[in-house]
């Protein structure tokens, strides 16, 4: 009895030890978004014109107009991590449309954790009929696994987003640097959407990984959000790494209001161990 009380602690303890905040698909700011991209599944490139724009496409913050301030929180009890994000959005104010996201991090078990915090400016712009460019101004000041090493750096983010009618797509570059910044690999995201903010979407968002162009890593992920009466969202994804043989499925709600708006996020890995995470959110209108 002893020694298979013995075996089994050894065993999640090895489990436990393998949380690497590097590895593929740990829960981190760079694989998390905010809450309605995470529930779609992180099919929202072509979709996010909101607070979410700030971590998937940022030239989505000039395609309606908004002010809105946003919180949010991850939890993941077993990696374990945790994440508080802190943005602001102005596109009903001003002719150029701004963003300020503050995150602060941290994920993974001692010998894998990663520990910091990101800071991001972003501006947005239409360039054309129903075209939209922008970008983001980041630095980025993290410790990192193995060795708990800060690294701060700048980086940069740019994305066009096309509207036309009920379909869009989108293109985004993300984590552009002159030098390596380990945890943040520079990535490809390519989009198409249809539906509208005011009914149902469905979104397919297809994601490379360019840090080694000899060996890039793709990822897929598919969505969809359902709104009721304007006031309730409902929405679900799922997103496929086959790199890593990784498969997750996430859902959401969306309570809104004239005033503001509540999200609700789950997101569990169904394959290459198990693994899950919640997301809460808090929006405030300031229009």
């Amino acid at each position: 009895m002893r020694i298979a009380l013995l075996a089994l602690f050894c065993a999640a303890a090895a489990a436990r030890a393998d949380n690497d905040a590097s590895a593929p698909g740990a829960p981190f700011i760079t694989t998390v978004d905010l809450p309605r991209a995470t529930a779609m599944g992180g099919a929202n490139s072509a979709v996010a014109t909101g607070n979410d724009a700030l971590l998937v496409n940022p030239a989505g913050i000039a395609a309606a107009r908004r002010y809105h301030f946003e919180i949010d929180g991850v939890y993941d009890s077993g990696f374990p991590a945790q994440g508080v994000m802190l943005s602001v959005i102005d596109s009903a104010t001003t002719s150029v449309g701004s963003g300020l996201l503050f995150s602060r991090w941290g994920s993974g078990q001692p010998g894998g954790r990663a520990e910091g915090w990101l800071l991001g400016f972003s501006y947005a712009s239409a360039v054309g009929q129903n075209l939209f460019f922008g970008g983001q101004t980041k630095f980025t000041h993290f410790h990192s696994p193995p060795d708990g090493d800060l690294t701060a750096r700048w980086a940069q983010d740019v994305g066009i987003l096309s509207r036309r009618g009920g379909f869009s797509w989108a293109a985004v570059l993300r984590n552009l640097s002159l030098e390596k910044i380990p945890l943040f690999p520079p990535t490809a995201t390519a989009g198409l959407a249809w539906g509208s903010d005011t009914d149902w979407h469905i979104a397919f968002d297809y994601k490379a990984d360019l840090s080694d162009l000899h060996d890039v890593k793709h990822r897929a992920a598919l969505g969809a959000e359902l709104l009721l009466e304007q006031s309730f969202a409902l929405r679900g994804g799922a997103s496929w790494d086959p790199a890593a043989s990784l498969w997750w499925i996430s859902a959401g709600l969306g309570i809104l209001t004239e005033k503001g708006g509540l999200q609700l996020v789950w997101r569990r890995r169904v394959s290459g161990g198990y693994d899950q995470f919640f997301e809460g959110g808090l929006t405030i209108y300031l229009e």
